[in-house]
């Protein structure tokens, strides 16, 4: 059976030779090199049949994520696995929108890890499983929101009250958006009050996120 051909890329020597042990120690996976920077990177690509490049994040200029778009460029057919200590959800969805094939705390046991390689070796995608049940919950969240600034709602409301939203987004106060539009500041707050019951929200924070979804508002 063709091993699985791995480069390493950390600027943290210590980590690579740490990872490059334990993944040695499987029968089918071979550590080709090791890459401290873009460079060397590419040189070992240059000179090395390479299946999965397992790459940190966060390294110096330019960063994993530019370095991950500049292989998948050069070489389309090598799978990329992101290895870092974050996991804030902006950086997971950068990195498989960037590409990437996998994403690795760095608290990933040996277990994982060799099978987050195989997967995405197969042509898999994979994630950590203890970032799973975070992403699981914002995606139920998000999902939520999204039903909540729904575009279909703007059909209840009248030109007068979209005037308003846009003002209020423009964190104008009731006096000034009372102003712009000749009426008086209670006749303002009623009409807020109506759009927010009308659109099931909660307060001036989610009328200008509504707002700016469904482009009332320009940012």
């Amino acid at each position: 059976m063709e091993k699985i051909n791995i480069v390493l890329v950390d600027d943290h020597k210590i980590i690579m030779e740490g990872i490059s042990a334990l993944l040695n120690d499987e029968e089918g996976i071979e550590v080709v090199g090791q890459a401290t920077n873009s460079d060397e990177l590419f040189n070992l690509l240059k000179n090395h049949v390479v299946h999965i490049v397992l790459l940190d994040i966060f390294l110096p200029k330019p960063v994993g994520i530019e370095i991950l778009k500049s292989v998948l460029k050069q070489y389309p057919d090598i799978r990329v696995i992101l290895l870092t200590g974050n996991d804030e959800e902006v950086l997971i969805s950068n990195a498989f929108q960037a590409g990437g094939s996998g994403y690795l705390t760095k608290g990933v046991e040996k277990a994982e890890l060799i099978e987050a390689i195989y997967s995405v070796n197969t042509g898999g995608q994979y994630v950590s499983r203890s970032l799973e049940k975070s992403l699981t919950r914002n995606f139920i969240k998000n999902a939520r929101e999204g039903d909540k600034f729904a575009l279909y709602k703007q059909s209840g409301l009248t030109a007068r009250g979209k005037e308003i939203i846009r003002y209020l987004s423009d964190g104008l106060s009731y006096k000034e958006v009372a102003g712009q539009l000749d009426i008086s500041t209670r006749t303002v707050e009623a009409h807020k009050n109506n759009i927010l019951e009308k659109l099931e929200l909660k307060n001036t924070i989610e009328l200008v996120k509504y707002a700016i979804k469904n482009k009332l508002v320009e940012l």
